[in-house]
């Protein structure tokens, strides 16, 4: 098997029935109204893109280039730019920060004296909640003692370690550039520097991999102790190498959907019996802490800073140019390099915000009321969603009590295939469409 869209061949054709998305360029006038019109709350989060790496792993789905210094240098000059323009656009609605989170690419390839020089940026302009988490994604072979040290001095107090895997032949499979040794050190650094939040990412479904080889790597993961640990299956999107590598043999394709299954819940036990409990289908914690953006990133209001950023305030959502250069130019002349953005109506927005619930295992209906000043039931009624929740009532997903849903064990495994099936054909195909050219004049999802 290759876990692509076609892998996900029934919930894809659900998310392709319920959200159909249309973005487009406008001019920069309308884009700056639709974003200073479009936010949902006075409280936002921000994401941070840094889409540079010293090597570019044959799957990775993601905007990512290869680090060059002088491209480098121009690209941070304009993403200080970027949070400027952002900051006198939105300066009136005095917004509250409460959380910044930096992806990529390789985040921790940065100087840590550039996240020092963001947060002050930021601080020019917006609001920072007083328990701001200032999170990045981190590769290994990044982490030297003295890095993980002036990270947290730099105001970052939370990191997200992308280890994957402790065994040298997956590592290699998967073209990543650090070694099992690099991953201890990095975690001792990590664990040395005191930050107040610390997950480790870990990947299965890899070529050939069984159950047993795979719950051992988690294994070793949980020994270190990290605040969470994210699970996550390797996703094949047809725009990058590893793709055309499995359906030609050079390298194995990926184990069946019953194996799939195996490792989802074996690695529940696993993790569950190790004193681990799911914040969501796919992310385990030792705490009431988790290291995500995906609430924003549903719901919003979230703040997009970027070549290949998605925005989504609420009331719109936004996708920056995936083209460092034109991103550059488009800051250079103190225009938003939003290369196409859409409304976002009230049924949407409802929809994405009990999905995102539901991912995270549990619907309060006063919270949904409080946020969209109308009773659960009325809006699964008006919007026909409530057939959705019957079935999955029937099929022992969901249970559905007074006053809230919960995610059933058995449902875990479902929300598993629905949410990666839902990466696969929206964000992953955003970034396929907007990777083809700068400045698409449309773009129909999915």
């Amino acid at each position: 098997m290759i876990l692509d869209q076609n892998a996900f061949a029934l919930e894809s054709r659900f998310i392709g029935r319920s959200l159909h998305m249309t973005f487009r360029r406008e001019r920069p006038d309308i884009v700056e109204k639709l974003i200073a019109a479009g936010f949902v709350d006075d409280a936002a989060s921000i994401y941070i893109h840094i889409p540079f790496c010293r090597g570019l792993c044959p799957a990775c789905p993601y905007v990512r280039y290869l680090w060059k210094d002088d491209i480098a240098r121009k690209y941070l000059e304009a993403l200080l730019g970027e949070i400027q323009l952002y900051g006198e656009l939105l300066r009136d609605l005095d917004l509250k920060i409460t959380d910044i989170h930096v992806g990529g690419g390789t985040p921790s390839l940065l100087d840590p004296e550039i996240y020092g020089n963001i947060l002050d940026t930021l601080k020019d302009y917006f609001n920072l909640d007083v328990e701001l988490s200032f999170g990045i994604e981190a590769n290994p072979e990044d982490i030297s003692e003295e890095k993980a040290f002036r990270l947290r001095e730099s105001g970052v107090n939370e990191i997200s370690l992308g280890i994957q895997y402790f065994y040298r032949a997956n590592l290699k499979t998967l073209g990543r550039r650090h070694s099992v040794e690099d991953s201890l050190d990095a975690i001792e650094n990590i664990e040395a520097a005191g930050f107040d939040g610390f997950n480790i990412d870990m990947m299965y479904m890899l070529p050939k991999q069984t159950v047993e080889e795979w719950i051992e790597d988690l294994k070793l993961a949980i020994e270190f102790e990290p605040t969470q640990i994210t699970i996550y299956p390797l996703l094949i999107v047809p725009y990058r190498p590893m793709y055309m590598m499995m359906k030609s043999g050079k390298v194995p394709e990926q184990p069946g959907k019953r194996v799939f299954k195996q490792m989802y819940y074996k690695a529940l036990e696993t993790l569950e019996d190790s004193g681990y409990k799911p914040m969501r289908y796919y992310s385990f914690s030792r705490e009431p802490w988790e290291y995500t953006t995906v609430e924003r990133e549903m719901v919003g209001p979230l703040i997009a800073f970027g070549a290949g950023a998605m925005g989504f305030p609420g009331h719109s959502e936004y996708v920056n140019t995936c083209s460092i250069r034109e991103y550059v130019k488009a800051i250079s002349k103190s225009r938003l390099p939003i290369a196409g953005i859409r409304k976002v109506e009230k049924e949407e927005r409802g929809i994405r915000w009990i999905s995102e619930r539901l991912s995270a295992l549990k619907l309060n209906f006063i919270d949904f009321k409080k946020v969209f000043d109308e009773e659960f039931e009325d809006f699964i009624k008006r919007t026909g969603y409530r057939k959705s929740l019957i079935f999955q009532r029937l099929l022992g997903n969901i249970k559905q009590y007074a006053d809230h849903i919960e995610v059933t064990r058995r449902g875990m495994f479902s929300r598993n295939l629905s949410g990666w099936a839902f990466v696969l054909s929206i964000p992953c195909k955003i970034a396929e469409e907007y990777l083809k050219t700068p400045w698409p004049r449309e773009v129909k999802i999915p």
